[in-house]
């Protein structure tokens, strides 16, 4: 009886915890970018739950990982759609924190069938971000891993991860340590701030990279190891490029991308790639196997540029 309880703790502890924002996108996919004042019919267009943490959820829970949401939701009957939707897919959103008239976190976007971009125009006026006292509802215990959007909340999110680290540092916890990942990607300084002590893998985006002054994922990585020297992982995906990164020894690897031969949908190809990373370090690949990980989370990004939506993304 005592092994049947360990184990299921064990297997309850596997769950991957997202931190960030849960939205509504709008998409039109069109066969070319639209021209200002024009009035043109577009080839579809669908409602999906977006947002960076919670486009990760639906690729982990694609991928067959037990993922859980944590997120400022509105009250609005319009948001209802992204509820439904999160129930459909099981992914848990349990602690996610409802505000009383709230407007719902709108994206529009247009996809370009003739480039393969996606544009985006968002709107979030009024639905305050998550704090630190929403944050300490969540029992570290029944998680492995905890990844951070990084968000205009900085501080808050900056306690939360001193919490975590917190936690991890208590002789009772050493079996059990919660792993730590950030995404830096929003063109904000304050997202410098969010390079703790105890973060073990950091996301950088290209468009965060570029606004530092970097003009290549390389110099990015380096001149934040430099910023903040430390053991831990930095990847950096350089769109249609490739994706460099840094592991804990410090020893760098290049991983090409695998776009299809059609690009249908480029819109949360950034999240897929950061979902694939996340559930294949939280597998504890052996020492030395970030290119393992690279590789795969380079496929999956490659397999939902195919696709309109997560709908199809899985394991090969």
């Amino acid at each position: 009886m005592a092994q049947s309880k360990q184990d299921g703790k064990r297997l309850h502890a596997e769950k991957i915890l997202c931190v960030g924002l849960c939205n509504i996108d709008i998409i039109q996919v069109c066969d070319a970018y639209p021209a200002e004042d024009s009035d043109q019919r577009c080839q579809s267009s669908r409602w999906q739950r977006g947002g960076n943490a919670s486009n990760n959820c639906t690729v982990l829970a694609n991928l067959g990982a037990r993922c859980e949401l944590l997120a400022s939701f509105s009250d609005a009957k319009m948001f209802h759609f992204a509820l439904d939707d999160l129930r459909e897919r099981k992914i848990a959103h349990d602690h996610c924190v409802y505000h009383r008239g709230a407007q719902v976190p709108l994206s529009t976007v247009w996809l370009s069938l003739a480039t393969g971009s996606r544009t985006i125009v968002h709107s979030n006026p009024d639905l305050p971000e998550l704090t630190f006292e929403d944050f300490q509802r969540i029992n570290l215990q029944d998680y492995a891993w905890i990844h951070f959007e990084g968000r205009r909340n900085t501080s808050a999110i900056v306690q939360m991860i001193r919490s975590i680290v917190e936690w991890n540092e208590r002789p009772e916890n050493q079996s059990c340590k919660v792993k730590i990942s950030v995404e830096l990607e929003k063109p904000r300084h304050s997202n410098l701030d969010l390079l703790v002590d105890g973060v073990d893998v950091v996301f950088v985006g290209k468009d965060f990279a570029r606004f530092l002054g970097h003009d290549s994922a390389r110099e990015a990585i380096a001149r934040l190891k430099q910023l903040h020297p430390g053991s831990y992982i930095i990847i950096c995906p350089w769109g249609e490029r490739d994706t460099v990164a840094i592991d804990r020894q410090d020893r760098w690897f290049t991983q090409p991308t695998y776009p299809p031969e059609v690009i249908r949908d480029s819109l949360g190809a950034g999240d897929t790639f950061v979902a694939g990373c996340i559930l294949k370090l939280a597998e504890k690949e052996p020492p030395g196997s970030l290119s393992v990980v690279l590789e795969f989370a380079s496929r999956v990004a490659g397999q939902k540029l195919a696709i309109c939506g997560f709908d199809g993304i899985k394991r090969d």
